[in-house]
């Protein structure tokens, strides 16, 4: 193993974006999260081609791609040799490299001949990527793109340890995933943590406010736990869960709705007084499966028109389509707070969508913030020109630009060489299923590229020498002070231990992060 080793320890280290320079790729077309994508998916080849390190060709020409001799494009980056291999019938000319080095910057260089014109726009997922390598004749096999997307699991874990043995994602105290900070009398909400492995099985001791037990949460076997709960009173309530010696306090702030006296009988709920909010009259239940009147039809629509679902469409008319009830089953799993689409796609007169619709603070769709550079926001996804998850809810928008001010004042203020809160992606212009993320549906969570220690940010994991755990630290705090926020995920094994973030598979090269809805107003 040690020659896989070794290219992976000289793999990590390298920078694409100077190599893509180096042999003539288009750089400049290429995000630093894509950059990543394709060290680990490329990565993840010379896994398959190589046998992991193992094959002759490895071993004696330091080739871990199979890639045969091209004279013209390969003249000065490897020299010829020819070797019998299984695959061919008789001997064929390969690319000998003199080290691993060599054959890093002599597999982008292979890449850059005539066949791969084009490949800077297939770099954004890895069957992308694969898919535009195969149709172009880089491998015959039919089943190339299924083979290395199966190993790129590995190829992230080698990357992320260049040791070559595996991390695993798991935690060393019991630690809270998700919890609400603040709710309303009456509305259900869940807690969400994880615990040691070491006490699955376990039950967790559960105190509210000292005095009100819950029984039977008990840790599942992959060391995750979660409870459901309504508070009935309001004010500051505390939560206490623990297990043997370890202990989690959870504040939540229990508010009365301004609807609050409205029952289960009332037809026409209560708008607010405040700016923003309207009163919607309905005479019947709208969207899929309802009652559809005209006049509510036109009335739901224009509502979510004017809060930016704008492909409800003419809210003038009466028609119904998929535009509209996309729309709702969005509005609907945003106001429940979820990352994935998940609504019934109907408006029920007086139910908890119809309150939510004429609410002053009902939840708008819009782009991100842009970058503001004087208070430290870079928005590399709109930067972005060939990737489109540049939406999400202005609830997300004001959480942003709220962690970047706060960053920039109590971090960037002192280090001013520091990264900047550099964000990529949140959800697609009408939400919904992204190939690209599990979750990012409901533009109510938002990814954070890694902070470099000069200055710039993305392209690296947390075991990077590149990497800038004060910056990223100091960056989670702020994340932290938000009282919206739902949860963190990072895979930095210190800042993990701090109860910064918790991790979760596939977050070695970046922050993400998730909000609550607010409580009604």
């Amino acid at each position: 193993m040690w020659l896989l080793d070794n290219l992976v320890k000289n793999y990590l280290n390298k920078n694409l974006a100077t190599i893509f320079t180096q042999v003539g790729i288009e750089g400049r077309k290429i995000s630093d999260i894509n950059r990543q994508i394709l060290k680990e998916v490329t990565l993840a080849q010379w896994l398959l081609e190589s046998d992991r390190g193992k094959s002759q060709l490895a071993v004696n020409a330091n080739n871990f791609a199979g890639l045969k001799w091209r004279v013209t494009e390969m003249k000065g980056f490897a020299e010829p040799f020819k070797m019998k291999v299984p695959s061919e019938p008789q001997e064929v000319e390969f690319c000998k490299f003199t080290d691993i080095d060599a054959f890093i910057i002599g597999y982008w260089k292979f890449l850059t001949r005539t066949p791969y014109k084009g490949l800077e726009d297939y770099t954004n997922t890895p069957e992308n990527f694969l898919g535009f390598l195969k149709a172009k004749g880089y491998s015959s096999d039919p089943k190339y793109v299924s083979k290395v997307v199966d190993l790129l699991p590995e190829a992230q874990k080698l990357l992320a340890n260049p040791g070559g043995v595996t991390i695993p994602v798991s935690v060393e105290q019991l630690q809270l995933i998700r919890a609400p900070k603040e709710v309303e009398v009456g509305q259900n909400f869940r807690v969400e943590g994880v615990a040691r492995l070491a006490d699955s099985g376990k039950v967790l001791s559960i105190i509210i406010d000292d005095q009100f037990p819950i029984a039977n949460v008990v840790i599942s076997q992959e060391g995750k736990w979660q409870l459901d709960f309504v508070f009935k009173q309001e004010g500051d309530r505390r939560m206490i869960i623990a297990v043997d010696n370890q202990t989690l306090e959870i504040r939540i702030k229990v508010v009365v709705p301004f609807d609050s006296k409205d029952d289960e009988n009332t037809q026409q709920p209560t708008a607010s007084s405040l700016p923003g909010a309207k009163l919607i009259k309905l005479g019947g239940s709208v969207g899929i499966g309802g009652v559809n009147k005209a006049d509510d039809v036109k009335a739901i629509k224009a509502r979510l028109y004017e809060l930016g679902y704008t492909w409800v469409g003419d809210f003038n008319s009466a028609d119904r389509d998929r535009g509209l009830f996309d729309a709702i089953k969005l509005f609907q799993s945003i106001i429940a707070g979820r990352s994935t689409l998940n609504g019934d796609g109907r408006v029920d007169v007086g139910g908890t969508t119809h309150r939510w619709l004429q609410a002053a603070n009902a939840p708008r769709w819009q782009l991100m913030p842009k970058s503001d550079r004087d208070n430290g926001l870079v928005n590399g996804e709109l930067e972005d020109i060939q990737d489109k998850h540049d939406f999400g809810t202005h609830w997300l928008a004001d959480v942003i630009k709220k962690i970047a001010q706060d960053y920039q004042n109590s971090y960037r203020k002192t280090h001013p060489t520091a990264a900047p809160f550099a964000i990529n992606d949140v959800s697609l212009p009408h939400g919904g299923d992204t190939p690209d993320h599990h979750g990012h549906e409901t533009g109510m969570m938002c990814d954070v590229y890694l902070p470099q220690k000069n200055g710039n940010f993305g392209g690296i994991i947390w075991s990077s020498s590149e990497y800038d755990q004060d910056a990223a630290r100091a960056i989670l705090k702020s994340i932290g002070k938000q009282k919206l926020l739902r949860a963190v995920f990072f895979n930095d094994q210190q800042l993990i231990k701090e109860r910064l973030c918790v991790p979760l598979s596939g977050h070695d090269n970046h922050i993400h992060f998730e909000i609550n809805p607010p409580v009604r107003s």
